[in-house]
């Protein structure tokens, strides 16, 4: 089997209005599908990326440094797919966007080895569980919500079928961002996860206070306490000082930043994320380095492809999900979303990731670019 094209479709859809979290905020839902054909007919295809800056870039180098060295390649040496890709990071100076279009194209070759093979990518990655905890995203800093209206919109989560929830904290003092939690606390009771995202918003005193504050409402995990400039001594600091989990790895790139933040002692918790990291084949090396230190396995948003990844291994954690309003995306653009029902969600069982694509929105929501 050879590779013979490689196609890119940027993807663009405004929000009704402004998510904000501590450090930034979200109007629009941007998305990248890759698809990569070969001459036996088998295509994998994904959609990865929530990125609004930066996705021309990341289009050129899949179609002017990655197309040129894959085309004729076998499809199905995913290893050495993504080794040739990594060689362009010796070259090119901006490795991060590098790293994102090897996360596009690595992740729609797995999709492809899974059609070729007609087993699921979570069963050929190891296939530990056929069903994972889902969370939601929530606490966005909206206009007009207290705290009490965030604990409605959480309870009404539970209601549908979610496990847990991470709640958006960083952009208020401590105390005030603690009152929030304790309240979506109450509201859901002690069965439900919550795990709280200060999107690297305090110094490292602001986080132990808060910390110290919602220690004792069993919180899963602390992700991104502290400011970018402190992030290894300040997590590690946080977990110290607070007894939390910390979660991070979502801002790093490679397996080589993940191995400093376990090093270092920074994290409980990895929340690596394909769609900005070089892909499966990564993800997965972090994955394993990961199990020796005994640090559990995330990954930020795209629950669609992550399923498979925490499926795969024991030590995986939960799919992310966002609420409809801050993605209307997905639910469009995806014609066979697997039910969430009792806590639980199924991991498909299709060949590759088991996503269909709706033609028919694709058309309407893409951008030239």
């Amino acid at each position: 089997m050879k590779i013979t094209e490689i196609k890119t479709i940027p993807l663009e859809m405004p929000l009704t209005h402004p998510f904000p979290g501590s450090t930034y905020s979200i109007t629009k839902r941007c998305t990248l599908i890759t698809e990569v054909n070969t001459d036996e007919g088998i295509a994998g295809v994904t959609f990865l990326g929530d990125n609004k800056y930066f996705q021309d870039a990341v289009i050129r180098i899949i179609r002017e440094d990655f197309a040129p060295i894959l085309i004729g390649e076998d499809p199905l040496c995913t290893e050495r797919c993504w080794q040739k890709m990594f060689q362009v990071t010796l070259k090119q100076g901006d490795r991060a966007r590098v790293a994102e279009a090897m996360g596009a194209v690595d992740t729609s070759l797995w999709d492809l080895l899974g059609k070729a093979c007609n087993q699921p990518v979570h069963k050929l990655l190891g296939g530990y569980t056929d069903r994972l905890h889902p969370i939601i995203i929530t606490g966005y800093y909206e206009a007009g919500k207290g705290p009490k209206d965030l604990a409605e919109e959480v309870k009404h989560y539970k209601e549908q079928g979610f496990a847990g929830a991470k709640v958006k904290v960083g952009g208020l003092s401590p105390l005030d961002d603690a009152k929030r939690v304790e309240a979506v606390r109450e509201a859901v009771g002690a069965d439900f996860i919550i795990g709280c995202d200060a999107n690297q918003g305090w110094t490292r005193h602001e986080a132990v206070q808060f910390g110290l504050a919602v220690r004792d409402l069993g919180i899963t995990w602390f992700e991104e306490p502290v400011h970018w400039y402190d992030e290894i001594q300040g997590m590690k600091y946080v977990r110290q000082h607070t007894g939390l989990s910390v979660s991070a790895g979502q801002s790093e790139f490679s397996y080589r930043g993940c191995r400093e933040l376990v090093e270092g002692e920074a994290v409980d918790i990895l929340n690596f994320d394909t769609s900005c990291g070089g892909g499966v084949t990564e993800w997965m090396r972090v994955a394993k380095m990961a199990e020796t230190f005994q640090v559990r396995m995330a990954h930020h948003e795209e629950p669609l492809i992550s399923m498979h990844l925490m499926g795969a291994i024991k030590h995986g954690l939960y799919p992310e999900y966002f609420s409809e309003v801050r993605d209307p995306m997905t639910p469009r653009l995806v014609k066979n979303l697997p039910k969430i029902a009792n806590g639980w969600v199924s991991i498909p069982t299709a060949p590759g990731f088991g996503i269909e694509l709706d033609e028919d929105f694709i058309r309407r929501y893409k951008v030239d670019l």
